[in-house]
């Protein structure tokens, strides 16, 4: 008998982590550890895959990022290039972004990120969708501990010209996990209640070639979300309570390319629409109709945006590109007075040049109109050297200024809102030191080694007023510097690959205004910022087996501005491990993968926010279908 279809083990291509060659530091998630955390979010995939920092408060609860010692607000999510943070809040909920929905997510720190966007001061988090699948259909059900259920479905449709991409994502759990309560005397084991969530959705996509040089591609985002939230530890024995969200987001793209020779033209608009509503409740103890605190928030808001960049590359190794952007957000919410807007006009033009083979140089420049004002101008220089020839050893520095504006909160907030804000202003400074080598195919090592300082003035914080609300204010200064390392190795032995790598990073945050200086905390580490960070990854595949190890290292945070406070004012030092087993089934087109996975393996007690529960060790089984 003779068989003509023959299975072939798959092999992932891992391409650099860093773009080591650039003046600008950037990082690419693996698609390792975007596959093993795909039915999970982002706010999961950045804890592992990079030393963001991401606050959370509980499974399922709020999750936002902040990095290289700066705030939440500093942090700015891209999907294909249009910004996701709310207009409002000027962040963005990490935990509502389902991995499912993007194909790559790449980290631009620092002012790398004014290449996307301006404000980023922390950095930006830049999702895209654009990698072709070789799979028609790929389903995914997994089941864990606390009644969490996940499923995932894409599907790929049609031929060389014309494509269509869908991506289907349910995800509920009723996260009943139980927890050591050490904020009550006495302090006791206890299950949380009223803490499940929900998340659905899916992805749409249509991609259509008209020739070589011309595309059109249309894609919809469209997602259902709700989630109870917890009372806080201190609280588990207090009166009844009803706190919850539900929201509503639709995101979407049309986008016209042109490629040509050395010419490249983008032309895009966007529409994107949230309504989020906040629900919160409370009756005493003794009497359930006695209604203490009542809370009905609803917010709406619809921005438009228009972009369009054009580049080229010219003789004597110089490439110019170009960018306008327009956009407008309105606002409906029953929090300000009256409804608000907010038109930006953007401006972008970058100059890069290279020097022979040991030299680049980028030059770019950020200008916006916002409201009819002009923010200052948003200039940028870096520089890559190759001081070696034949070595891909490279030293990187660069510089700029960046400004980030006040979230519409800040400004109309009703009580608290100050519209006088000023943006906040960012100075800072990046250099670095990147290397990478292949010995053989069983070794290719690559590190990467970093500084930074920003110089943050006109930050915003909210502060109490004299009249028993708390108001937006221009009030700290702060000095935000550290250290970040990374080391990978990846290498086939015979029949064995493997991957292993490890990051750190060092940040240190305080302020050094004056209000800081005279109340004495001017040299105390920032509030949640943790001094110490990292993860360290490993991954096996022998045959059709498959092995994964994941650590996250997090270190204590402090939680008050001083240490004469009643409660905690440091959060312990914390390091959570993952690990999971896989095998791969295969019959001609079709491949099954059936999957193990152990959270929290030492059970690890925790706390990411002050008096916010987190699991224990929980567990989870994957059974994974695909088609090619």
């Amino acid at each position: 008998m003779i068989f003509d279809t023959l299975n072939l083990v798959e092999m992932e291509i891992i391409s650099k982590q860093f773009e080591f060659d650039q003046p600008l530091k950037t990082q690419s998630i693996d698609s390792l550890t975007k596959k093993d955390l795909n039915h999970l979010s982002l706010a999961e995939l950045l804890s592992s895959g990079s030393v963001v920092f991401v606050k959370s408060y509980g499974k399922g609860s709020l999750a936002t990022a902040a990095f290289r010692g700066t705030a939440s607000s500093h942090t700015k999510v891209l999907w294909n290039g249009f910004e996701l943070n709310s207009p409002m809040l000027g962040q963005v909920d990490l935990s509502l972004i389902p991995n499912a929905f993007y194909d790559e997510a790449e980290i631009a720190y620092g002012g790398s990120s004014l290449e996307s966007t301006g404000g980023a001061l922390g950095g930006s988090i830049n999702l895209s969708t654009n990698k072709q699948s070789n799979e028609t259909l790929f389903f995914t059900q997994s089941i864990g501990s606390f009644n969490t259920y996940t499923s995932s479905l894409k599907l790929a449709l049609g031929k060389k010209q014309f494509k269509s991409n869908t991506a289907v994502y349910l995800n509920t759990s009723e996260n009943s996990f139980e927890f050591y309560n050490n904020a009550i005397i006495p302090a006791e084991w206890q299950t949380q209640q009223q803490a499940a969530y929900s998340n659905k959705g899916f992805t749409q996509s249509f991609d259509y070639k008209f020739s070589d040089n011309h595309s059109i591609n249309f894609i919809s985002w469209n997602q259902w979300d709700f989630r109870e939230i917890p009372p806080i530890m201190s609280n588990q024995q207090g009166g009844n309570n009803k706190e919850e969200q539900t929201g509503f987001n639709s995101r979407n793209i049309l986008k016209w390319n042109y490629q040509k020779s050395k010419t490249k033209f983008e032309a895009k608009a966007a529409w994107l629409f949230e309504d989020m509503n906040y629900l919160l409740k409370t009756s005493s103890a003794s009497n359930p109709n006695d209604t203490v605190t009542f809370i009905d928030s609803k917010n709406t808001s619809n921005t438009f945006s228009v972009k369009t960049k054009a580049s080229r590359s010219f003789k004597g190794q110089w490439t110019l590109s170009g960018e306008l952007q327009l956009s407008n957000s309105s606002i409906k919410t029953n929090n300000y007075s009256e409804n608000k807007n907010r038109d930006i006009y953007g401006i972008l033009i970058k100059a890069s040049k290279g020097f022979g083979e040991t030299i680049k140089a980028d030059l770019l420049l950020r200008q916006q109109i916002v409201d009819g004002s002009f923010i200052p101008l948003m200039p940028l220089l870096g520089v890559s050297i190759q001081p070696l020839k034949g070595e891909e050893l490279f030293i990187r520095l660069s510089g700029n200024l960046n400004y980030n504006l006040p979230s519409l909160n800040d400004l109309y907030w009703f009580p608290g809102g100050n519209p006088d804000l000023l943006p906040e202003k960012g100075i800072q400074f990046d250099g670095g030191i990147n290397y990478t080598k292949s010995y053989s195919e069983y070794i290719n090592l690559s590190t990467d080694l970093s500084f930074f300082s920003s110089q943050i003035s006109n930050w915003i914080q909210w502060v109490p007023s004299d009249y028993r609300y708390w108001q937006a204010e221009n009030i700290a200064v702060v000095h935000a510097r550290g250290i970040e390392a990374g080391l990978s190795l990846n290498g086939k032995i015979n029949k064995l690959f493997y991957k292993v790598s490890t990051q750190y990073s060092f940040n240190k945050s305080t302020n050094e205004s004056d209000e800081a200086k005279e109340a004495g905390y001017s040299g105390r580490q920032l509030i949640y910022v943790p001094l110490h960070q990292g993860n360290a990854f490993l991954f096996l595949a022998f045959k059709r087996f498959q092995f994964n190890w994941n650590t996250q290292f997090t270190g204590k945070r402090n939680t008050s501005l001083n240490k004469e406070t009643q409660y905690s004012n440091v959060l312990p030092a914390y390091s959570l491990s993952n690990v999971s087993v896989g095998r791969n089934f295969a019959l001609k087109k079709i491949e099954f993968e059936l999957k193990l996975k152990a959270n929290n393996i030492f059970n690890e007690t925790y706390q990411a926010m002050l008096w916010r529960p987190m699991p224990g060790r929980s567990y989870e089984v994957f059974l994974t279908f695909k088609i090619k």
